[in-house]
């Protein structure tokens, strides 16, 4: 149940809480008073896309926080998705008061968070299903669609049943992607033979090209830089290395004089240096440094000669990488652009000449396969068929019930079945809805016959039965009333009160007759300043709610007629069973 809604700079609100009670909880306001934005922040802090436009103008970021009571269903899901504490999880009484939900939109996005656990969109969506039903203004259009009536009659399903449907849904996605492959596969022998043809040729190529390492290309780049410049590496390494060894053949005299090396000179002074040191031992750390500079000297020299003897001088190496690294460029323009999407399109070939040779005995395969899923797809849709027929006994039942509730005594009801052509995901059932408002009209279907109120009171209806079935903690219903009055909006007021006995209801209405009726009774105003516009919430208790219901009534609160009228309808508001 919602216990209160927190919102702050969201459309035209700055900084508003709505607190709800158990039982019904009415919203009244003039048209564009704000009513409908309530409704649509809960949505959206309950999983539905929003963006910066809905943050209010001059803010940086919307707050909208929910806070709900969780009933033993709610505490069992926040266990399994581990949004309690270890000793909350542990505990097998542990109640838990209130559930927190709170959505931040910013201008670069939103964030989730369930008692302050951040989440993602796909969860808190999921638990919006077990929290709230909504039954918006536009909901009585949608009863005309074939598919809103299935997945009405579907809604009243079983697990086994709900099973079945997602079978349905497997095969036929398996089946479009055979269909699909197959017609892929049925071609001409002449235009598999030019296609074979061509793949082989590609796979020649490709194999021919030798690819190895998917870095190939960059490392024959490095290689052929040192290559391009082996003259001047080679004399630097020389030069290099006959200076730390000295010798009386230099490699450049105008950089080298024709003495001694480095290695060479160190090694007298560190000679000299020793026999002082036996005369005085503070020179024993000059010594020990002497000892570590000719030690890394010697690795140098060490390391320059080899360096210096695994140059590859050969001119040809050069003209070989250069040659290489054109073939690979051939390779990359053709399959490319890089090393590893070519070897991946090695494969790729590989498979399609497989395919290509081996067509027919793939062709039967998947033909064998699609007989198959056929018939496994048949008895499924015939098994779906039956339990169909089963619910829509049971649904024509319990719409006779509850129209006549709604002052459609006489209302007839029916569901027809109709078979398609083709099995689709969801069988071969295409279902309508029918009904004979009045004692001798023939059965129609909605869309021909069915007022724009009469509409609003079958989908009440159908709404109460499936809200009994699934047992949504809260209920909204947005506008129902529209276009009713009379004995037929007494009607609607006494099923929103019934329902309100069971769950919480919250209904935006714009009939005294529905306000007059709720446990809780909130008014939504618009205010306009200056420079701005701000919604303000009120709950109405006493004689602000008198006013408020002669207002609705004849838009003078203060008329004495209109303020009797008010008063009559809060007076024949006594509990009944």
């Amino acid at each position: 149940m919602l216990q209160s809604l927190q919102i702050k700079n969201f459309a035209l609100i700055e900084n508003l809480e709505m607190i709800c009670s158990s039982g019904l909880n009415v919203l009244t306001g003039e048209t564009g008073a704000g009513k409908s934005i309530l409704i649509d922040a809960l949505n959206i802090l309950l999983g539905e896309k929003a963006g910066p436009s809905f943050i209010r103008a001059g803010a940086d970021k919307a707050i909208i926080e929910g806070i709900f009571a969780a009933k033993p269903q709610i505490l069992t899901w926040l266990k399994e998705k581990e949004f309690l504490d270890s000793t909350q999880q542990e505990s097998e009484t542990i109640d838990v008061p209130e559930l927190i939900i709170t959505r931040e939109i910013n201008k670069t996005g939103s964030r989730f968070r369930i008692n302050s656990i951040l989440t993602t969109q796909p969860i808190v969506q999921e638990l919006k299903q077990l929290l709230i039903h909504v039954h918006a203004q536009h909901d009585a259009r949608t009863l005309l669609s074939a598919q809103f009536q299935l997945d009405i009659l579907d809604g009243l399903a079983d697990n086994n049943h709900n099973n079945k449907l997602d079978q349905l849904q497997s095969i036929y996605n398996k089946k479009t992607s055979l269909k699909s492959l197959l017609t892929q596969m049925q071609i001409s022998e002449e235009e598999r033979i030019k296609k074979l043809d061509f793949a082989k040729f590609q796979l020649d190529e490709l194999q021919s090209a030798g690819l190895a390492e998917i870095d190939e290309d960059e490392q024959l780049e490095k290689r052929r830089a040192v290559l391009s410049h082996i003259a001047e590496l080679d004399q630097a390494a020389n030069i290099t290395y006959h200076a730390l060894t000295g010798g009386d053949s230099q490699p450049d005299a105008s950089e080298l004089s024709a003495q001694m090396g480095v290695i060479d000179s160190l090694q007298i002074a560190l000679s000299n240096l020793e026999k002082a040191n036996k005369l005085d031992d503070n020179l024993n750390s000059i010594v020990d440094s002497l000892n570590n500079a000719l030690s890394l000297l010697e690795d140098c020299q060490t390391k320059v000669r080899h360096y210096k003897d695994n140059l590859d001088t050969d001119p040809e190496s050069l003209q070989e990488i250069e040659t290489r690294i054109a073939n690979l460029a051939t390779i990359k323009r053709k399959y490319g652009p890089t090393i590893e999407i070519s070897k991946a399109k090695l494969i790729t070939v590989q498979n399609e000449i497989e395919q290509l040779e081996n067509i027919e005995t793939q062709t039967n395969q998947i033909e064998k396969e699609l007989t198959s899923l056929n018939s496994e797809q048949k008895t499924l849709a015939e098994a779906v068929n039956k339990e169909r027929q089963s619910l829509a006994k049971e649904l024509i039942s319990q719409m006779k019930n509850e129209l006549s509730q709604l002052g459609m005594e006489n209302c007839k009801f029916e569901i027809t079945f109709e078979k398609l052509s083709e099995n689709g995901p969801l069988g071969f059932d295409k279902i309508e809805f029918l009904i004979s408002p009045n004692p001798g009209q023939p059965l129609l279907p909605l869309a021909k016959i069915a007022s724009g109120g009469e509409l609003s009171r079958i989908m009440l209806a159908l709404k109460s039965i499936v809200t009994n079935l699934n047992d949504p903690p809260t209920v909204i219903f947005d506008e129902i009333d529209t276009g009713l009055s009379g004995r037929i909006l007494q009607a609607v007021k006494d099923k929103l009160s019934k329902l309100a006995k069971s769950r919480q209801i919250l209904c935006i209405t714009h009939q005294p007759i529905i306000a007059a009726s709720a446990t809780n009774h909130l008014l939504i105003q618009k205010e306009h300043f200056k420079e701005t516009t701000k919604v303000t919430i009120e709950i109405l208790t006493g004689e602000n709610r008198v006013k408020a219901l002669a207002a609705m009534a004849s838009g003078d609160e203060d008329q004495t007629v209109a303020l009797n009228f008010a008063q009559s309808l809060l007076n024949q508001q006594i509990p009944t069973d």
